[in-house]
Order: C-alpha cells, then structure tokens, then sequence
C-alpha cells in the first residue's frame, strides 16, 4: 500500500469539508446574477499615439454586460452603484515611454509607467473603487510612445466589473 504523507490528507480533509458547508448559513451573503451584473472587457487592435495626452478609446468590445462601457469616447459609465474592480495593460513600441493613468470623474487614481530603449515595454495595474450611478472611469495614456495595437495582437486591454453593489452586505 503506497503512504501518503499527512498533510495530503488534511488537505483533502479540508477540501470535503469546505465543500460541505452551506454558506448561507455560515453568514455569507448569497446572490444570484441578475440583469443589474455589470461587467466589461475591451481592447485595442490599432495603434494610438501617446503623446496625444488623450484619452484611451479601446475599440474591440468582447464583453460589454449592462453596457458601461462606450467605444466612442472611451469611458466607463457607471449603470449601478457599487464597489467595482478594474484591472488594465498595456504595452508600447520600442524606444519609449508609456504612462496610463486611470481617472475617475477627470480625477486622476492610480498610473502604470515604463520604459525600455530597445524593446516594447509593458505595464499593469488594478484598483477597486466606490462608484455611484453616472461616474466615469477612464484610462489617459501619455509619454512619448506609441499604445500597441493590431487586429492579430491584442496586448493593451482594459476590464471593469461590479464586485458588489452598494446596499449589498
């Protein structure tokens, strides 16, 4: 009979009995998705000039649920009041720097920079935020590089989603 070393049956101890717990009883709150869920995730296939000091427009829309997102202007609208994550990256050209700032209501929240002579540079980050209904988030980038893009590379992207809406425990 093979031996199993002790901590192998803890954690499948562990395992079964986690599973076994009903969480509703345990005090965690329980919801099923609903047509409120908001979530979006967007990305670029072309190029856009950093320098430009503009907002980001992300152009290729995979996930779009209560539709936050507008492709046109680059904004995040919030539909529902929550708490939302949102997570970003993006990569550059050779030969320069990129700077993306996220920005909620044209106030600026947190930024990615980097930076490689030789090579494209990458950079990400993440934030959870407190939004009510009709603030904006959105990403600036500026340096003096090029966002990457192209229809059959889609490095730069950004996600958003309701992790719980106001009201909720």
């Amino acid at each position: 009979m093979k031996s199993f070393p002790s901590h192998v049956f803890c954690c499948v101890f562990f395992a079964v009995a986690v599973s076994a717990i009903d969480l509703r009883k345990a005090g965690v709150p329980y919801r099923r998705q609903t047509d409120n869920f908001v979530a979006f995730s967007v990305g670029l296939d072309s190029n856009v000039n950093l320098a430009q000091n503009a907002t980001v427009k992300y152009n290729v829309i995979w996930t779009n649920k209560g539709n936050g997102y507008d492709s046109s202007t680059g904004v995040f609208t919030c539909p529902q009041a929550g708490l939302y994550t949102f997570i970003y990256h993006g990569i550059s050209e050779t030969a320069g720097t990129m700077n993306l700032d996220v920005y909620k209501n044209d106030q600026y929240q947190i930024g990615t920079y980097a930076h490689n002579a030789n090579d494209y540079a990458s950079a990400s980050n993440s934030i959870t935020l407190s939004l009510q209904n009709g603030d904006r988030v959105y990403i600036k980038g500026h340096g003096t590089s090029v966002l990457y893009g192209r229809a059959d590379e889609v490095y730069s992207t950004f996600s958003g989603f309701l992790l719980v809406p106001h009201g909720d425990r």
